[in-house]
């Protein structure tokens, strides 16, 4: 998913940062043109021609990361509500009951909520979304359990 273009001072052209839900580093562009990165860190395009180191950050139930340029932190979306946070990373709990075979279902469902919570929907449809998206992942766990067991009987 890629964030909206956003501008900050120093920076030559608008920050789009490319992130991915689960594995792998963020891919950022300046007006257009790909940072390149080192370790952690990403080397900038600035206005007078030099360049500005900068972090990203990733947090797994926050779908917009926040980019740290000069010390200067700088979201790359809106905050999203804690209880949305909390629908996000809720079907990883089929680990507890359904285990390897339910961490896989339970990994699927997050980045099903993540991708959810990607849209642009309004907060009560992502909410109602994500709570389709953990029954679904229950409901698919139980007939993947139901098939591996009549198949191993």
């Amino acid at each position: 998913m890629n964030t909206e273009p956003l501008n900050v001072a120093g920076v030559a052209g608008p920050i789009v940062i490319a992130t991915k839900a689960f594995f792998g580093h963020p891919a950022v562009t300046v007006g257009g043109v790909q940072a390149p990165r080192t370790g952690r860190r990403y080397s900038l395009p600035a206005v007078d021609g030099g360049l500005v180191q900068a972090t990203v950050r990733n947090v797994l139930a926050d779908p917009y990361p926040t980019v740290e340029v000069n010390g200067v932190k700088h979201r790359t979306g809106p905050s999203m509500p804690i209880f949305l946070r909390i629908l996000v990373m809720l079907p990883i709990l089929l680990f507890t009951v359904g285990g390897i075979l339910g961490a896989l279902v339970g990994a699927l469902g997050v980045w099903a909520n993540l991708t959810v919570a990607h849209t642009r929907m309004t907060t009560a449809v992502k909410a109602l979304a994500m709570v389709g998206v953990g029954i679904g992942t229950v409901i698919v766990w139980l007939a993947v359990a139901v098939v591996l067991n009549a198949a191993l009987s």
